[in-house]
């Protein structure tokens, strides 16, 4: 079984198309909990990273509350100090700030693509978001899917998910969440998140029911092989 990216436009319903296919798949359902792995291994709440996630590169803002851990990646320690300070023999990341933790994009950027990384070493495993199509790009039997719908649908979702916003607010709202997600997969990773270059498969929910695009993305699955 490859494993999965999913890239979706905000309220285009790749959201449940993600959850549907891994569970019709029987494989390991990924979003929120990479953020969850992040804040697990460096000991701060998960809505910590969320926020900074949320100000990525705008802010350099230190919701760390403790050193951070990256025994999680497994990388060999350095056995020899750097000149000039005190440093984290791992990844070379200062650690003299005593209970003070700190982020910047840098940071964020490696800690999400090592996780991704490493998850990308499995098999049975479907991500959501976060650059997985650009972090695993060259990675072997995966397959990149590319969720989208026509501006007007997703404007009718939002307002259904919220009744209380007006016409006008969920259309900011869908292009608002759209220009975060072309701004951190552009800044992160210097793609244009609309490439179609980037995907294996782009499904438009304007004309393909849900159900269908879950049955024919799981007979993919089923039946792929890289390079065929």
């Amino acid at each position: 079984m490859p494993v999965i990216t999913i890239s979706k436009e905000y309220c285009s319903g790749g959201l449940d198309i993600a959850k549907q296919l891994a569970k019709v798949l029987n494989i390991d359902y990924f979003d929120k909990q990479i953020v969850e792995q992040v804040a697990a291994h460096t000991k701060v709440t998960t809505d910590n990273v969320l926020d900074y996630e949320e100000e990525r590169h705008i802010s350099l803002k230190a919701y760390l509350s403790r050193v951070i851990d990256f025994d999680i990646f497994k990388k060999e320690a350095d056995e020899e100090p750097a000149a000039g300070g005190e440093y984290d023999q791992r990844d070379k990341i200062p650690f003299n700030f005593g209970n003070q933790g700190w982020i910047d994009s840098d940071i964020y950027k490696e800690m999400i693509s090592r996780v991704i990384t490493s998850l990308g070493q499995r098999q049975h495993v479907l991500i959501v978001g976060r650059g997985g199509q650009c972090i695993l790009q060259d990675n072997p039997d995966t397959i990149h899917i590319r969720v989208v719908a026509d501006f007007n649908d997703r404007v009718k979702r939002a307002l259904d998910r919220d009744p209380s916003l007006t016409p006008a607010q969920a259309e900011k709202t869908v292009r608002e969440m759209d220009k975060k997600s072309r701004d951190y997969i552009n800044y992160y990773f210097k793609r244009d998140w609309n490439d179609p270059l980037l995907y294996h498969v782009i499904i438009n929910t304007s004309h393909v029911p849900p159900q269908s695009a879950v049955r024919w993305l799981s007979k993919l699955a089923v039946e792929y092989k890289a390079g065929v």
